[in-house]
């Protein structure tokens, strides 16, 4: 669908579409590209749910027209089966913001029988109307500091590239006009606008881009296991295709030097190639679980991100000598290293998160340079501007720019998917790789029962047929349970706490999570309890006992509870697998290579019974262990290769592969023993410029 530039508009008139970004009714401003809802009376701006964001859209694009609950649920939630009262609990909230009553309606009128009725004229705003407002009000939003002023420039890109149906759902969150905050920043500071542009075109997955800062080269992976080099138009020039997922390629900042990573087995070799592909250097394989892109220091040396068993460490590489030292970082044992970045003054800064999910970017002297008050995960430098560019606190992972004095503008807006990494060349050329996808849960008929954007589901199914699942489509972890074709939302989180796991308890009334450290207690309907795990990390094995008791495990101790929180028994016992047999009252445990029953974990040496020996690749990165009707299920990965294994208690020596292939998050069993995956679907990813315009374009 191509768009026009949106042209202002005094009188009412009939929204074609909801490509429009904004619209203007009684004293309201609605930006539908950034889920923002401006009141101009108060100067005051409200961040609403990306739901009530798209009813709002919808019932202004119908304005006048009475819009049915069928249609609705329909537009809104799209294949799914939702709970009667989902349309009216958004219909609620929209409500509130806009200071509406059911009753006396000025906004939405329900119609008795029939639907609802969006009452308001509606009129389109360009950006050369709404500039004045934006600038001249000083409008603060409430998700930023007090005091905060936001200037919005006069610029909107409305160019759609039609590559594939998935680009269309990017466009709807393309390139928005950039927002200044000034706060102690000199009005001088210019705020850039941005326009995007594609650069690969191929059906296929293109992630992991790095453009070199100085020379016009692009380095990036393709399906896994192929490294393309190309200039900065994606004009092919070499290719090398590996026999297992290679991933992270980072240009030297001065020489046509390449470094990148290579998964094998348990271990990552990281490899140095010239601008043509051709090996220079290949050092030996480093056990790994996850790793983050190299950073160069020096011609000899990088600064490297190594996952190992939930530890982030950071290590210094010297090339010739092929040696490897550990960081020393400036953290706490609770906060995260999440990876480094060359940055101003061409010196390496890490990026740590604390125990409350702020982030900071520090020098190894322990300086903080820059904060954000939500989790980092995405950034890089922008040497032109000399700004940090990261994601945002959006349920989408918008990306803005901070200052090191602490500016903040945006650069860029997606409305699904998200973007996987950031290179940025010495023009202030943002490349990245979009990708966008869609996680299934299905049911016994292979049809989708929940469908979102968000990598964490942990389905989890009992006997009776219910499944209950963790998501974060809203940007929280929250947790869902469907049940008799209805699905209900269980929790209401507003934070950055994260949720490791689900368990239902075997009488199959409630249901077992948690919420960082807190471990929590659900029923049908809401929380029940939650209370303090008293781990000094966040549990990651869990389970029930009985019907009145519970366990859980950081890896080296483990609690049991009772059900009103209250701390049973502290056993040191060290284990990266661990679940407990509710009807034969046992353990089943693995040591080393091992797995073993035993009745006692305090006894465990003198009362342990071999079952198996597994093969490396069924323990390496061990996770999400089930016991259904008498057979253990688990996960590994081998290679970046997930893998779901099978093993019959009463056969113990099957050790089988049920499924094997990238990109599965989670895994269900259903009650007749049905293997039901959740996992990435239509998986789409391609290279993006997004480019700073001139200031006077």
């Amino acid at each position: 669908m191509d768009r026009e530039n949106i042209a202002v508009e005094h009188s009412p008139k009939k929204i074609d579409n909801e490509d429009n970004k904004r619209f203007q009714f009684a004293h309201w401003q609605f930006f539908n590209d950034k889920d923002e809802l401006w009141n101009t009376q108060t100067h005051t701006v409200s961040k609403l749910e990306p739901q009530v964001a798209r009813l709002l859209t919808l019932l202004i694009i119908q304005q006048g027209q009475v819009l049915t609950k069928e249609m609705l649920n329909k537009q809104l939630w799209p294949n799914t089966i939702v709970e009667a009262n989902s349309l009216y609990q958004l219909l609620t909230k929209l409500r509130k913001e806009l200071q509406d009553s059911a009753k006396n309606p000025l906004y939405i009128k329900t119609v008795p029988k029939k639907g609802y009725l969006f009452l308001p004229e509606v009129s389109v705003i360009s950006m050369s109307e709404s500039e004045p407002v934006k600038r001249d009000s000083n409008i603060t939003t409430q998700s930023q500091l007090a005091n905060t002023k936001s200037s919005l420039s006069s610029q909107i890109q409305s160019l759609l590239t039609k590559k594939r149906c998935w680009a269309l759902t990017l466009s709807a969150g393309a390139c928005f006009s950039a927002i200044a905050f000034f706060s102690s920043t000199p009005d001088d500071i210019v705020t850039p606008v941005y326009e995007r542009e594609d650069i690969t075109y191929e059906l296929g997955v293109e992630f992991n881009v790095a453009a070199h800062v100085q020379h016009n080269l692009l380095a990036y992976i393709e399906q896994f296991n192929t490294l393309k080099i190309t200039d900065k138009k994606g004009q092919y020039q070499q290719t090398r295709t590996f026999d297992t997922r290679i991933a992270h390629p980072t240009w030297h900042p001065e020489k046509k030097q390449l470094a990148y990573w290579q998964y094998q087995g348990d271990k990552c070799i990281l490899h140095i190639s010239d601008e043509h592909g051709e090996m220079i250097h290949s050092s030996e394989p480093m056990p790994c679980h996850v790793i983050r892109p190299p950073v160069w220091q020096s011609d000899n040396e990088l600064v490297l991100t190594i996952i190992e068993k939930e530890e982030h460490n950071a290590y210094l590489y010297r090339v010739e000598q092929k040696q490897l030292v550990k960081i020393p970082l400036p953290k706490k044992a609770n906060e995260k290293y999440v990876g480094a970045i060359r940055a101003w003054e061409e010196q390496i800064y890490y990026l740590i998160v604390d125990a409350e999910h702020n982030s900071r970017l520090v020098s190894l002297d322990g300086k903080v340079h820059l904060t954000w008050s939500f989790p980092i995960w995405l950034f890089n430098f922008d040497p032109e501007k000399k700004t940090i560019v990261s994601n945002d606190d959006s349920a989408h992972y918008n990306l803005i720019g901070k200052h090191r004095n602490g500016q903040i503008y945006p650069v860029f807006a997606t409305s699904q998917g998200m973007f996987s990494n950031l290179s940025i060349d010495q023009s202030g050329d943002i490349y990245t790789a979009a990708e966008t996808w869609q996680v299934n849960i299905r049911d016994q008929d292979d049809l989708p029962i929940f469908s979102s954007s968000s990598n964490d589901f942990l389905p989890v199914t009992n006997d009776l047929g219910e499944t209950v699942f963790m998501s974060r489509r809203t940007g929280q972890c929250e947790i869902y349970l469907h049940s008799n074709n209805q699905l209900k939302q269980l929790s209401f989180n507003k934070g950055h706490e994260l949720v490791s796991f689900l368990a239902w308890d075997p009488q199959l009334s409630k249901i077992l999570s948690n919420r960082d450290k807190e471990l929590v207690l659900y029923d049908r309907e809401d929380i029940i309890i939650s209370f303090d795990s008293q781990h000094n990390s966040m549990p990651r094995q869990f389970g029930w006992l009985d019907q009145q008791s519970i366990w859980s495990s950081d890896t080296q101790f483990v609690h049991t509870f009772n059900l009103d929180g209250s701390l049973l028994t502290k056993t040191k016992f060290a284990s990266d697998f661990l679940i407990y047999d509710t009807e034969q009252q046992s353990w089943i445990v693995l040591q080393d290579d091992t797995l073993y029953l035993t009745p006692s974990l305090a006894n465990f040496d003198a009362q342990k019974q071999p079952l198996t020996a597994l093969p490396k690749n069924a323990i390496h990165m061990i996770k999400n262990p089930r016991l259904v009707n008498g057979e253990l299920y688990w996960q590994s990965t081998w290679s970046k290769t997930d893998i779901i294994w099978k093993l019959p208690l009463s056969s113990p020596h099957m050790v089988t592969k049920i499924r094997q292939e990238p990109l599965i998050w989670h895994y269900d069993i259903t009650p007749d023993g049905a293997l039901r995956v959740a996992k990435m679907e239509s998986v789409e990813a391609d290279i993006r410029r997004i480019a700073p315009q001139p200031e006077d374009s």
